[in-house]
């Protein structure tokens, strides 16, 4: 019976918790958290103590706080000595002498290098010295900082620019050694040289976007430190002033960090652990899948130099989760999602989104540099002496080339239909001429695919515009150098030979990103200068009306193509019409509005900064586009589009230049990552060209015969008629003689072919 009685008290004393001592200096940090506005909570998860002995403690923290005084009082009248080892003291003789030798040289020194010198001294010296001292540390503190000074006596001295002390009497008596210096040489002013070193920061710049902390080399933006942790940037060697400007962190936390490096890193090792007995686990499903296509809208908002803010990143969100929700899982069918702070803080970590500080590209326009320009302008123009015909600009604008205004049935539907809207698929345009207007620039297209399925069989150097591609559809540096040096230097030399004039120009641009600033080392002859910042929307010529007059003419044409595809005995409905228009069509429609814009619409662009091509008798911008969408309206009417006005037309036509969505992106991830795969197949239909048969040229004389001989019939005015014959006879020329040509061939091959069978 005693031994059982025996054996249960071990197990008691055995199970017994050990009593929670709690020191003085623990109360009182408990105490200064909760004064710092933390909650009970977070105290007891970040001390290790429960909930409710933080609340006890802060119950009675008058009571604690009068004895931490006592006690701080009492422990002041203590002192403490601290034995020196032999490596502190040779590395403070070491660095005394190396002080010494900085003074002497007139080199600047703060705390941070001396601390930062003193570590690595005392690296050196613990490897080279006694094993006796082989265990010891040094973190280089404030507070041995502060009692080498009073050891060593080290004055803080104030240094300016490149010395310590300035010596103002042989500053003042230098001028007369310098000028009889002169006197002896027989020196002027202009062989009279000085040079001096300067830092320059060179990548400081302010206001605030997000960026991946990946991308660090981004123009128009600062870079960012790599945030280390505080532990990897001390072992680096990183001075403490150093990590402070990196982490954030005040150098007073960093020290005192740095000196329990030890502590913090076992606890970090027991952290993981028990935290993850409390952790739960998320089930990141469609969420996963938005979160991919975000990452990249926001690479190439940031490749664009194109600013973002939290809000615009949390609006954009819920629209692409509800784009993979519809395409995904019926699992996942009844998540939700909400853009809240606590999925964003996640989404930033996770995909290494930070602050980093921007300039807009034209955050605000400078009207006094504005106005300043012209000026400045017309003197180059002197200096240069180029003439109207020799001057030329050049703008890229963004066209959705297949978009119908948002009160027309069709884009209703389309709206309403899953997957990618063929109204967001973008193209780039760049346009441009010179400041007479008889020399419009061919325009160059640039596209996210580099044969799309509707040029193939076509020679896209046979198109009217410059065709180029790239992923994002952008214009790149890579791809306006090209455009350059291989059209626009020619196409120059060409006009000017033409022209009986010299071969000079003057080329202004914009300073967008992707107008490289090495343009005019390409061609000798032609001058590169860009507009002063911010100054684009009043002063680029082919923003001042001529792109928006362009685009409308484009959306005119469209509309008439369909009133006459849908009307007539080969009629077809207008939903089948718009699925039929394709990317080659927009190439033929953007040819014609090109064409449309005169001479007169060239010219007048660029009074903004030539007032000499102000032409008061010829019609405004303004009243021509309206003009052109009040035709629009008309012809919609014609298809059915009763509920068009002269808003939808408008906001269509702005509609071009808003930037992509979520959803576009999400598209263009999907995209590339299928163009690969569709390279091959590209090859391979280029090297089958379309080609004209003689059944196609026969076709065609047929029913222009048939147009020629109604012409006849119709036409009381005789003379016209004969006219009207002699110019489609003359135009149809080049297609007689490569009918003809092609015949010659044919017959050619038919008897060799007939030889060779007799054979």
């Amino acid at each position: 019976m005693d031994k059982r009685k025996k054996t249960s008290d071990e197990n008691t004393a055995s199970v017994k918790k050990k009593r929670l001592v709690i020191t003085l200096e623990q109360k009182c940090d408990v105490i200064e958290r909760h004064e710092r506005g933390h909650s009970n909570s977070k105290i007891g998860r970040d001390v290790g103590m429960p909930e409710s002995t933080v609340r006890n403690i802060i119950k009675h923290a008058g009571e604690i706080k009068k004895k931490g005084k006592v006690a701080s009082t009492f422990c002041g009248l203590q002192t403490t000595t601290r034995n020196r080892s032999v490596t502190m003291i040779e590395m403070e003789r070491l660095l005394a002498v190396w002080i010494d030798d900085c003074n002497k040289k007139c080199i600047p020194l703060s705390r941070a290098a001396i601390q930062t010198k003193a570590s690595s001294l005392f690296k050196a010296v613990k490897e080279n010295g006694n094993e006796v001292d082989s265990e010891e540390t040094f973190s280089a503190s404030g507070g041995w900082f502060d009692r080498f000074k009073n050891r060593v006596h080290l004055h803080h001295v104030k240094i300016t620019g490149e010395i310590a002390n300035a010596d103002e009497n042989m500053a003042a008596n230098y001028p007369d050694v310098l000028k009889k210096i002169i006197g002896e040489g027989g020196y002027t002013d202009q062989p009279i040289f000085n040079v001096g070193g300067t830092g320059l920061f060179w990548k400081k710049i302010p206001f605030r976007t997000y960026i991946f902390k990946k991308e660090k080399t981004q123009p128009g933006f600062k870079v960012s430190n790599d945030h280390l942790t505080i532990f990897e940037q001390s072992e680096c060697e990183n001075s403490n002033s150093k990590i402070e400007q990196n982490v954030g962190i005040p150098e007073s936390t960093v020290q005192n960090i740095i000196k329990h490096t030890s502590e913090i890193q076992g606890k970090d090792n027991v952290a993981p652990a028990f935290c993850g007995l409390q952790t739960t686990t998320r089930n990141r499903n469609v969420t996963v899948e938005m979160e991919r296509p975000l990452a990249v809208w926001i690479k190439d908002c940031n490749d664009k130099n194109i600013p973002h803010s939290k809000t615009t990143i949390q609006t954009d969100a819920p629209s692409l989760f509800k784009v993979e929700n519809e395409n995904g899982d019926e699992i996942d069918s009844e998540e939700i999602f909400t853009a809240n702070q606590d999925g964003f803080d996640p989404f930033k970590n996770q995909d290494h989104l930070h602050v980093v500080k921007i300039t807009e590209k034209a955050a605000t326009t400078d009207e006094n540099m504005a106005i300043k320009f012209p000026d400045v302008l017309m003197k180059i123009i002197k200096e240069g002496g180029y003439t109207d015909q020799q001057i030329f600009n050049v703008d890229e604008t963004g066209l959705f080339w297949k978009r119908m205004p948002s009160r027309t049935h069709i884009s209703k539907k389309e709206n309403t239909q899953p997957g990618f809207k063929m109204s967001r698929d973008r193209l780039t345009l760049l346009l441009g001429g010179n400041a007479e207007g008889d020399f419009k620039l061919k325009p160059m297209l640039v596209y996210w695919s580099r044969n799309p399925h509707a040029l193939r069989g076509y020679n896209q150097h046979s198109l009217p515009v410059l065709w180029r591609s790239n992923k994002k559809a952008w214009v790149t540096k890579a791809v306006f150098e090209d455009w350059f040096s291989s059209y626009f230097s020619p196409a120059v030399e060409k006009y000017c030979k033409d022209s009986n004039i010299a071969f000079k120009a003057l080329l202004i641009l914009d300073n967008a990103p992707g107008h490289p600033t090495t343009l005019g080392s390409l061609c000798e002859n032609i001058k590169v200068i860009f507009l002063p910042p911010n100054t684009t929307s009043l002063l680029q010529p082919m923003n001042q009306g001529t792109i928006a007059t362009f685009k409308a003419y484009y959306l005119r044409k469209i509309f008439e193509q369909a009133v006459a595809k849908t009307t007539g005995d080969d009629a077809m409905s207008l939903i089948d019409f718009w699925e039929n228009y394709n990317i080659r069509n927009a190439i033929e429609n953007i040819h014609y509005a090109w064409q449309q814009i005169t001479t007169h619409n060239m010219r007048e662009a660029w009074k903004c900064i030539l007032p000499h091509c102000t032409n008061n008798n010829f019609e405004s911008f303004s009243s021509q586009k309206q003009a052109i969408i009040g035709e629009i309206i008309n012809i919609g009417r014609k298809l059915g589009f009763d509920e068009l006005e002269n808003d939808d037309i408008l906001e269509l036509l702005e509609s071009h230049s808003e930037e992509l969505t979520a959803d576009d992106f999400l598209h263009l991830d999907r995209r590339q990552v299928f163009e690969d795969v569709d390279d091959d197949s590209e090859k391979a239909d280029d090297i089958h060209m379309k080609e004209f048969t003689l059944k196609e040229f026969e076709d065609i004389f047929q029913a222009l015969e048939v147009v020629k001989q109604k012409i006849m019939d119709a036409d009381p005015d005789v003379d016209r008629k004969m006219q009207i014959h002699q110019d489609v006879d003359k135009a149809l020329c080049t297609y007689q003689h490569m009918y003809e040509d092609l015949k010659k061939e044919k017959t050619i091959q038919s008897t060799l072919l007939k030889y060779f069978k007799q054979e």
